[in-house]
């Protein structure tokens, strides 16, 4: 069986303590079958932690998504529970584009009724409603908490957060309702297993759902619909500094 190849696009300006966190969540989950690598961003914000931080990184992203089709990849993650532009990269590659928040949402659907995401910051918590509105699974989602450490911290106070992580799941499961807790920051990569060992519930890690998922979907060979997301129209298009492959090539 040939190799899946996913490329998956840290949406955030080259940040090594999360790069190499990352890989090492990665390697956990790799098989024979599978070839993972990854890569950032050359220009754009050190973190996603707003939608102004979203849209600076979103021109960037969806160059680092047509360039891994170019280059023969089968699938992309895209790795930032903002699900950096998402859609958009949808239009523009016939290649499965997973993102994090939709994926872990999903799964999060299948494995119980009601889930709480615990994110980083409380000023994130507003997307992820406006998220599982879009997604269709605001019915679903009972609460969303955050532990209050920024992502550039995170690798640094890891047992912090991790402590933080599980006080706030067990407030989401006894006054919320949730019987699913999601890690609503990618850069929490590794916690998961940690923390769903104390609270008993099931506790997702968006990284290797992600992957995984992209894995299948690659193999399965589905792919987004075309009449969902279809081809941007062909006009001139200008960005300082992009490459003319995203802009007039699509």
């Amino acid at each position: 069986m040939r190799k899946v190849r996913i490329l998956v696009v840290l949406p955030i300006l080259k940040n090594p303590a999360l790069e190499e966190v990352t890989r090492r969540e990665i390697e956990q989950i790799r098989d024979e079958n599978l070839e993972v690598s990854l890569v950032s961003l050359e220009q754009g914000p050190a973190s996603i932690e707003s939608e102004f931080d979203d849209r600076i990184a979103s021109p960037w992203v969806l160059e680092k998504v047509k360039e891994a089709e170019v280059n023969g990849f089968d699938a992309v993650f895209l790795d930032c529970m903002g699900d950096i532009a998402l859609n958009a990269a949808k239009e523009i590659v016939r290649i499965p584009v997973i993102g994090p928040c939709q994926a872990t949402m999903a799964m999060a659907s299948m494995l119980g009724d009601r889930f709480s995401v615990i994110t980083i910051l409380e000023n994130v918590v507003p997307l992820f409603w406006r998220k599982a509105r879009e997604y269709g699974f605001i019915q679903n989602l009972a609460s969303v908490r955050s532990v209050e450490v920024p992502v550039l911290e995170l690798d640094t106070k890891r047992e912090l957060v991790k402590e933080k992580l599980v006080e706030e799941s067990k407030i989401a499961i006894k006054e919320d309702g949730a019987d699913v807790i999601i890690l609503g920051c990618t850069g929490m990569v590794g916690m998961a297993k940690d923390v769903q060992e104390v609270v008993g519930v099931p506790v997702i890690d968006p990284v290797p759902v992600s992957i995984k998922l992209a894995k299948l979907m690659a193999e399965l060979r589905l792919i987004h619909s075309s009449k969902a997301y279809p081809k941007p129209p062909s006009k001139l298009r200008k960005f300082p500094g992009m490459s003319e492959l995203l802009l007039e090539k699509i």
